[in-house]
């Protein structure tokens, strides 16, 4: 069996409002519409508003005040992009991260759309009435081993390793009083940690309470043998016809995810590259974890050869007056390709504004900058108006936004859709890119709202504010 190209569906993090802006084509109105059915069915407001108006909530936002809505607003977003990328290149095989395994169990083929969202309705819904205040999740920049030292050193009985996203990263869950402490201990250990915008522990016990009230609910919701191969990094394995999937959704709710190992197994089939069917930062994690291409759908679409209408995308990162052409690409290769190719990727290299896509990214799964020979370098990078410059080619090429979009007083994750993960990602970067290691733990750094304000903190913590050379 030879799975060379996977779709990949996430979960907490994949929402951003307004992502489906702008007119849209069947598949987008199809999944939009069952899942609004389904909302209306648990007299809930319809959920492609949210998607529609790039004003609407974000996650954090939604995440405090709609976490129900949040839930169905992930799962459409991520159909919606897995369609329209196997309308122009089908995949061997489709896989979810946490939630998201419900959404690729319906794209295989084992659900309705409309039964996936029940599922997902009355997942949330039991988390409304069991886990509400129960806690909620925390990135942390350690390998799992590391991470489950630092639980152990706690002591906190309710804190759990909940993910395993990559070699040093991984996911904790549990009440917020132990995630402030556990924030706290990684702080003093040099470690950077992020609130995730997650409004409950997941795959934690102490959600028991839930599982049982989800699994009641959605005892009678029938699921079909799959039409595409469908893998479950909650089984750690291919699902089968003899596989229990409503079981496996229900246990998921408080088992713990080993993402990593996943995709390692799915490398021993001959995984050479993930479309992430969404913005959850997962891509960059993939290709840290595995060296395989990775690439948000987002910029999959924008950049594919196909003639046809492209899906409607809005990232909403500048009024529409600054925003540029979307960037002319070569074709896609073709999906059966030679295996020194990249079969899922746009093209080799994208250019957008004349920056090209970076590199695959170093052990420490950030992507260096392009360098010199390859990129022109911005000239002279001692005041903030120059580190901006630079600023702006690093946000851009990590985006996948045209360079002129990165507007420098735009809010990094209400207009750019920079959420926790991603942020702490790029700042690995400038850490690196500025010399900032001796103010790693500088909390201000993580708090700016925009590049012009993070340019001005830069310049004035790093000397006169000069990019290193690597």
């Amino acid at each position: 069996m030879d799975l060379r190209t996977a779709l990949l569906l996430p979960g907490q993090g994949a929402y951003r409002p307004g992502v489906f802006a702008g007119p849209r084509s069947a598949p987008v109105a199809e999944v939009l519409e069952a899942v609004d059915a389904v909302a209306a069915e648990f007299g809930r407001p319809a959920i492609s508003p949210l998607l529609a108006d790039p004003d609407a909530p974000d996650a954090r936002q939604l995440s405090a005040s709609d976490p129900f809505s949040l839930q169905l607003a992930i799962f459409a977003a991520a159909l919606v992009y897995a369609a329209e990328v196997v309308r122009r290149r089908p995949a061997d095989v489709v896989l979810g991260h946490s939630m998201g395994e419900m959404a690729a169990a319906v794209h295989a083929g084992c659900l309705s759309v409309a039964d996936g969202a029940r599922i997902v309705a009355h997942r949330a819904r039991a988390l409304e009435h069991s886990a509400a205040g129960a806690g909620g999740m925390l990135a942390v920049t350690l390998s799992a081993r590391r991470a489950g030292a630092l639980l152990g050193a706690a002591e906190l009985p309710g804190a759990r390793l909940a993910v395993v996203n990559a070699p040093r990263h991984t996911v904790l869950s549990g009440p917020e009083a132990d995630l402030g402490i556990l924030a706290a201990l990684a702080d003093v250990l040099g470690v950077r940690a992020v609130r995730l915008p997650a409004p409950y522990p997941f795959h934690n016990p102490l959600l028991a309470s839930a599982q049982a009230e989800f699994a009641a609910a959605i005892a009678d919701i029938p699921l079909r043998p799959t039409a595409t191969r469908l893998y479950s990094p909650a089984l750690g394995e291919l699902v089968s016809d003899d596989t229990d999937l409503t079981a496996m959704l229900v246990a998921q709710l408080t088992r713990p995810v080993d993402f990593l190992a996943a995709l390692r197994e799915l490398q021993s089939y001959g995984l050479e590259s993930v479309v992430e069917c969404g913005r959850a930062g997962l891509s960059e994690l993939v290709t840290a974890a595995t060296g395989c291409a990775a690439t948000p759908a987002e910029r999959w679409l924008r950049t594919d050869g196909d003639a046809e209408a492209p899906i409607p995308v809005a990232p909403a990162a500048a009024p529409a007056a600054q925003q540029a052409p979307a960037p002319s690409v070569a074709p896609a290769a073709p999906v059966v390709v030679p295996h020194t190719a990249v079969p899922f990727e746009a093209a080799p290299a994208v250019q957008a504004a004349g920056v090209a896509q970076a590199p695959l990214p170093h052990g420490n799964g950030v992507a260096p900058l392009p360098q010199a020979g390859g990129v022109a370098q911005p000239p002279s990078p001692q005041s903030p108006d120059a580190i901006v410059a630079t600023l702006q080619q690093i946000y851009a090429d990590r985006l996948g936004y045209p360079i002129e979009a990165m507007d420098p007083d735009a809010d990094l994750e209400g207009d750019l859709g920079v959420d926790s993960l991603k942020r702490m990602e790029i700042l690995g970067t400038l850490t690196d890119r500025f010399d900032l290691h001796h103010v790693v733990d500088d909390t201000r750094f993580a708090l700016q709202s925009n590049l012009a304000g993070l340019a001005r903190l830069i310049a004035e913590t790093s000397g006169a504010g000069q990019p290193t050379d690597g």
